[in-house]
């Protein structure tokens, strides 16, 4: 029992770190700076890694790492919209935005990811950076959700709307989240036949 209850503290301590991983990815990710980024990168690197924990939670079987490293990367890419968006839907303030001054940075596969100064429409410049993939045309206008703290960038009012990344957050994560459970089963079970072989081969043999 004091066995089972350990796995199942495991299984749940991977599960809440990963939550909290997730987070502060998700938050670091989504404020944009080259910093920010920079202090991104552990937490990113841990959340990748977090997969690993599976093999010793279920002594010794790897398949549940495999498994896992999936849902683990499609909740990596989630993490750069979801936080972002939660926060700006329920701090954030619509606006019209002008589009302004753009430059271009080629990304590895040579598009041009745009950084883009928006404007209000009495012509001063939101604070925040606009990334994006789509290239807007000077002047037009665009309806976005501006952070009043000034701490995310404006983001896109239809992008903020969505819940599409929440859904396959929460798909993502549940499927994370049985391949850990499966885990922990395997790995008690394991155990518990591994110490009850060790009594057997231990407890002294009846006298005749």
């Amino acid at each position: 029992m004091i066995m089972l209850r350990q796995t199942w503290i495991q299984v749940a301590a991977l599960l809440l770190g990963t939550a909290v991983l997730w987070l502060v990815v998700g938050v670091a990710g989504s404020l944009g700076t080259w910093l920010w980024w920079l202090i991104a990168a552990v937490p990113m690197a841990a959340f990748i890694a977090a997969p690993f924990a599976l093999y010793w939670i279920s002594a010794g079987r790897t398949w549940p790492t495999w498994v896992a490293f999936l849902p683990a990367l499609v909740l990596l890419m989630t993490a750069l919209a979801v936080p972002g968006d939660w926060y700006m839907r329920t701090a954030g303030t619509p606006a019209t935005a002008v589009v302004g001054d753009a430059t271009c940075a080629e990304t590895r596969e040579g598009r041009c990811l745009y950084n883009y100064t928006l404007l209000d429409r009495d012509g001063q410049p939101l604070e925040g950076e606009f990334r994006d993939t789509v290239e807007y045309s000077p002047g037009s206008e665009m309806q976005v959700v501006t952070d009043p703290r000034g701490v995310f960038g404006p983001r896109l009012a239809i992008d903020v709307q969505s819940r599409v990344f929440e859904v396959i957050t929460l798909i993502a994560f549940a499927v994370y989240a049985l391949v850990a459970a499966a885990a922990g089963i395997i790995g008690a079970r394991r155990r518990r036949s591994e110490t009850g072989s060790q009594d057997l081969q231990t407890r002294p043999g009846r006298s005749r």
